[in-house]
């Protein structure tokens, strides 16, 4: 079974968009599972709307921001694969095929992307992800600079399990899982561009431009390499 994780927040504008291209490459059993952090525009209206039943909405208890709302919707899955997804990107056709496939060596994967940047009145492919943030193995190296993009990615349970509860005080829920994966499992890359990453103002992820301060990013690689040892 495949279990899609996507964590929402006032996505309203592009999610139908996303749901669509994910819907489509999925079997009758699989499932996606939004965790949705409080929303205040149409996002769930929207969800609703599309009247599917392979979708399942946890409703916010509190506002949780988007790792630990990402965690909640881990939590809820029921799958044996498990894929990332945010509300406002695109899946390209024959990307759960090719991501399946790797999956049959590998316990978790990643692959490339798309950028897609505002052009007039329009969305355009502005260059690749690979050429901003390459992906790079090792748990050294990932610790030190996350090249996991969570949008990118599927995993094992088995990975899920090992990295459960998440940690307080991530950086990204993105690399700590990849980490966790470098460290206990096997990874693979796949070169292609697999789903088209829209990039705009309210991203929670800023490729390249991270607004975190210097003292914030000592913090969190002290205390990773402390839930690591």
């Amino acid at each position: 079974m495949i279990s899609v994780c996507m964590a929402t927040y006032n996505g309203g504008k592009f999610i139908r968009e996303q749901l669509e291209s994910i819907l489509s490459q999925l079997p009758p059993d699989a499932e996606i599972v939004i965790a949705d952090d409080g929303s205040t525009d149409d996002t769930l209206q929207v969800v609703e709307s599309l009247k599917e039943q392979r979708i399942r909405v946890l409703p916010a208890e509190k506002h949780l921001g988007v790792i630990y709302n990402y965690e909640r919707a881990l939590q809820a899955s029921k799958g044996e694969f498990i894929f990332l997804a945010d509300q406002d990107d695109i899946w390209l056709p024959g990307k759960v095929t090719k991501v399946l496939e790797a999956l049959k060596e590998s316990d978790l994967v990643t692959h490339d992307a798309w950028m897609l940047r505002p052009s007039e009145s329009s969305w355009a492919r502005s260059g690749k992800l690979s050429d901003i943030r390459a992906y790079k193995s090792g748990v050294v190296a990932n610790w030190w600079k996350n090249t996991f993009t969570g949008c990118c990615m599927a995993f094992r349970r088995k990975v899920l399990d090992k990295a459960l509860p998440f940690p307080k005080n991530l950086p990204m829920h993105d690399q700590w899982l990849g980490i966790i994966a470098e460290k206990y499992f096997k990874v693979k890359s796949i070169d292609e561009p697999l789903v088209e990453y829209r990039q705009h103002h309210a991203n929670a992820t800023h490729i390249g431009n991270s607004p975190a301060g210097v003292l914030q990013k000592i913090k969190w690689r002290v205390n990773l390499m402390k839930v690591l040892i």
